[in-house]
């Protein structure tokens, strides 16, 4: 007897993951066509962005911001994967891959410069309750003193949670994952926690804020109409994606 199709997510069988990839990509070249910044790093200019950058070794891929600074002409990178969902938990695949790519490129001196880079995980809005404990635990280790000062904070009592202790559970058991199964030290934890980010971008909505001030970006910088530009960035991103492309200043179309 035939079955009828199973009933999935709209978001996901429409293709809502790649449109949602293409306009994160497309809002950060807006930031370097109109002078803006870039989250995680030094506030220096946008001088390109390198998309699926998997073929030049990186393996946090989705997009790498390149930054120089005019002076002194130091470069600055963010190297950005794009999830539009994730669970923070010991059992689930995609944060293990995140993790995963992420330390290889933490640990390739080529590429990453601790001191200068950082990583970003950009997803949808996160609930509740990542704000409250991903995120608290991912800023509590750049402000700590040192590896065993983080550690006695997650793990104090009352002054932390449970639910920060679970989530510095799951990280710690995806990095030792992908640390070939050997586990790390506090330290090595520490650190790669300390160039980690995790970013929320509402850009899965058509009324989202971060469209609104990508948007505003636009509206200072053109006379031309706003979403009309919008829409044709997107294109030119959504093409350089699909062909690794890199894009800079001097090689958009003239439009």
């Amino acid at each position: 007897m035939p079955t009828t199709k199973e009933i999935s997510n709209p978001f996901s069988t429409g293709g809502g993951g790649a449109f949602f990839e293409a306009k994160v990509q497309a809002a950060f070249v807006i930031l370097m066509l109109t002078g803006g910044v870039v989250p995680c790093i030094r506030t220096w200019p946008i001088t390109k962005l390198k998309l699926q950058g998997k073929y030049a070794g990186f393996a946090t891929d989705d997009f790498i911001v390149f930054t120089e600074d005019p002076v002194t002409k130091r470069n600055a990178k963010l190297l950005a994967q794009i999830k539009h969902s994730i669970a923070f938990a010991k059992d689930n695949d995609v944060f293990g891959e995140v993790i995963a790519s992420a330390w290889s490129d933490f640990n390739n001196t080529r590429i990453f410069d601790p001191s200068l880079d950082a990583i970003a995980l950009i997803t949808g809005p996160l609930s509740a309750g990542d704000i409250a404990s991903v995120r608290f635990v991912l800023e509590w280790a750049r402000h700590c003193e040192d590896a065993k000062d983080f550690m006695t904070q997650v793990g104090t009592a009352k002054f932390s949670s449970d639910a920060k202790r679970r989530k510095l559970a799951a990280f710690r058991t995806k990095l030792d994952a992908a640390n070939d199964g050997n586990a790390l030290t506090d330290e090595q934890v520490w650190l790669f926690l300390r160039s980690f980010h995790v970013l929320g971008y509402d850009l899965d909505v058509k009324a989202g804020v971060t469209l609104s001030l990508v948007k505003s970006h636009l509206r200072q910088s053109s006379s031309t109409g706003v979403d009309g530009l919008w829409a044709m960035v997107f294109e030119e991103v959504s093409s350089y994606d699909q062909n690794a492309g890199t894009l800079k200043r001097d090689n958009l179309s003239a439009e």
